[in-house]
């Protein structure tokens, strides 16, 4: 019985300074990454704000309406891609009207006329017809 008592308690005293060794060391290393001075670069974004700013105020976005004669990924950023391709212009899907019909954001220069963009877009094989969107105008 004497024997179990020593090894239960040896056992014990064993765990317990294990544990307190993992202790101490989560303490030292969370104390040790508090001197480390931090300098975070400021997000990509950011960077060029004000050009991004002068940018965004040239800029007209236009709601377009853009028909398909066969079925396409009309919302993967792949296939959006393909539509700026297209345009020169960058686009963003917006929202379904039907199956085949859906609405996209077009963003060109406030001074560029939209007709030859949206005549670049109608070119496209599976594409039947592409409109602006008269009643609405995105932001």
């Amino acid at each position: 019985m004497n024997q179990f008592l020593e090894y239960r308690y040896s056992r014990r005293a064993g765990r317990l300074a294990i544990t307190a060794l993992c202790v101490l060391g989560l303490l030292a290393c969370a104390q040790s990454s508090r001197d480390v001075p931090i300098e975070v670069p400021p997000p990509p974004n950011l960077v060029d704000a004000p050009e991004a700013a002068d940018r965004a105020a040239t800029l007209a976005s236009l709601r377009v309406i853009v028909q398909f004669n066969q079925p396409v990924a009309f919302r993967e950023p792949a296939f959006v891609h393909i539509l700026e391709q297209q345009a020169q212009a960058r686009m963003r899907y917006l929202t379904a009207v039907s199956g085949d019909t859906h609405v996209y954001s077009m963003e060109l220069p406030a001074d560029q006329d939209a007709t030859p963009a949206l005549a670049r877009l109608s070119a496209l094989p599976n594409v039947t017809r592409v409109e602006l969107d008269q009643r609405v105008r995105s932001k």
